[in-house]
């Protein structure tokens, strides 16, 4: 808890604060649910199993958004290819999720790639699993 005579600033307060994983999740998840609250949620609360559907979407942002951003402040400290492949593929991750998630709140229709005729979640999920893949299989030189 911040003090009256002490010689923190809060700025320095809210780093140390947000550098424990469990705050910065909670707080990524209550800064993400408040913004998205009243456009893709509060219109469905007539259909309850909408409101489940468009949950598992939103709980899935929340954890690819966690994810990207621990494996992003990694790979600053490390410099590492495997990490930066990681996040990569955590960042591919949090696009399918978001556009999922507008899919599922009928923002967004389906969208398929012209000439393959398959939607592009589907790709960036292929991505995806590509970076996943190559990093965890790379092996780095030192």
């Amino acid at each position: 808890m911040l003090e009256k005579n002490s010689n923190i600033s809060y700025c320095e307060y809210f780093q140390v604060f947000l550098s424990n994983k469990t705050n910065l999740f909670l707080a990524l998840s209550l800064v993400f649910i408040s913004i998205i609250a009243y456009p893709l949620i509060l219109h469905h609360t007539s259909h309850p199993s909408m409101i489940y559907h468009i949950g598992v979407h939103i709980a899935s942002f929340d954890v690819a958004l966690f994810l990207t951003l621990i494996s992003v402040l990694s790979f600053k400290k490390t410099k590492s290819r495997r990490v930066l492949l990681t996040s990569l593929s955590f960042g591919t991750l949090l696009v399918v999720e978001f556009s999922y998630l507008l899919q599922s709140s009928n923002v967004l229709g389906e969208y398929h790639l012209p000439y393959i005729g398959v939607e592009a979640p589907h790709i960036l999920l292929l991505f995806m699993l590509v970076f996943f893949a190559v990093g965890v299989a790379r092996v780095e030189k030192r």
